[in-house]
């Protein structure tokens, strides 16, 4: 009988000379299209970021009026849209006992009315009001009433033909008012029926103002207002003030 030969086999193979690693490595795609993508993207995120943000600040503004103190403070509820204003504001908070001389900040500000005509602008100050024409020393008391918050004297500054076209501005009531960057420009002056009309734009910037006086601009914003004064019998009066339209 032949003999059968015994082929020993290893138990342990020859491995396979290329090992595979444990976890392949992930490289990022630099390719100008990748690049695209996700610049693309960056874009996209930025612009859903700003469009909540302007939603947002919709909703506050607009939607949401009871939180703002302009509607808060019945002194001056029903002067909203005062000199074609058509925004709603969020003012500083309203200080019926506030003393405005004792506003440090607003003690540093430049509180002087400045009289512009021609190409010339002069400071005017209690010491060179005497200086100046009737209608100079109308502005100077104008803005002290202002600043000092005396509505009841203020309100007698008008016409009768300016409370019949403005009868939401009857017993107009208003805080001491911290009036400051004062300008006032003579456009011109006629005589008409017996009575000096004079003519001027007027600006002026409230340092924190809290609507009762002015809800038409913010804190440190002002807008020219195209006064009209008459000069009559009972000396001179405010017969309008108009705004200009942009």
């Amino acid at each position: 009988m032949a003999k059968i030969k015994r082929i020993n086999i290893d138990e342990n193979p020859i491995p396979d000379t290329d090992p595979v690693p444990e976890k392949a490595q992930r490289h990022r795609d630099n390719s100008p299209e990748a690049k695209r993508k996700r610049k693309k993207i960056a874009i996209i995120s930025a612009f859903c970021v700003m469009c909540l943000i302007g939603v947002v600040s919709y909703i506050v503004v607009y939607c949401l009026p009871e939180y703002t103190p302009a509607n808060k403070n019945p002194m001056h509820k029903d002067a909203l849209g005062q000199y074609g204003s058509t925004q709603s504001y969020i003012f500083y908070p309203i200080d019926d006992e506030i003393d405005i001389t004792k506003v440090k900040e607003y003690q540093e500000l430049d509180r002087l009315i400045h009289y512009t005509f021609g190409p010339e602008t002069i400071a005017v100050t209690e010491e060179t009001l005497g200086s100046y024409g009737e209608e100079i020393k109308f502005f100077y008391n104008y803005f002290e009433l202002v600043k000092a918050g005396d509505y009841t004297a203020y309100n007698k500054l008008f016409t009768d033909k300016y409370y019949k076209e403005n009868p939401y501005y009857v017993d107009f009531t208003f805080t001491q008012q911290m009036v400051y960057d004062i300008n006032i420009e003579k456009l011109g002056q006629t005589e008409q029926d017996g009575k000096t009309v004079y003519n001027f734009d007027v600006t002026y910037k409230i340092f924190r103002n809290n609507g009762t006086f002015r809800n038409d601009i913010i804190d440190n914003m002002s807008k020219t207002l195209y006064f009209t004064l008459v000069e009559g019998n009972d000396g001179i009066l405010i017969d309008s003030i108009q705004y200009y339209v942009k």
